[in-house]
């Protein structure tokens, strides 16, 4: 059991450190992934505001700095699990956004994949985190 601790706390971990880089880039640079999707986005609903990316990305920097606080079990384990949960679908609903409402299968369907696939494992790795935390 001690074994399997220590690899929800490194998911956990590793989790959490993606997040805060994904938030702090996407807030200081404007051509990072994060600002790109969220262009496609503004262009679907005709709209020309970049006030999502910044948006986006203070949401993934919360959500790193949440899961390392959820580490140190600042919060109860019920308030831990749902806060893991919101950003599981947070993550989950980005993934379909940015990759079946904004360029499903674009530019072909195997670079598509290659895109989608590491998203993908972090969704999967979410959960886990999700799961571990919710069975203690």
């Amino acid at each position: 059991m001690r074994r399997l601790t220590v690899s929800y706390l490194g998911l956990q971990l590793s989790l959490a450190l993606m997040f805060i880089a994904l938030g702090i880039s996407g807030i200081t640079s404007y051509s990072s992934g994060t600002s790109e999707f969220m262009r496609g986005l503004n262009q679907i609903f005709g709209r020309g505001n970049n006030v999502i990316p910044i948006v986006m990305s203070v949401i993934e920097l919360i959500a790193g700095f949440l899961l390392i606080i959820s580490i140190f079990n600042v919060f109860p384990n019920p308030i831990t699990s749902v806060l893991l949960l919101v950003i599981f679908i947070f993550w989950a609903v980005t993934i379909v956004l940015q990759y079946f409402f904004n360029g499903f299968l674009k530019p072909d369907f195997i670079r598509w994949l290659g895109n989608i696939s590491p998203q993908l494992v972090v969704l999967s790795a979410l959960w886990i985190v999700f799961r571990g935390v919710s069975r203690t």
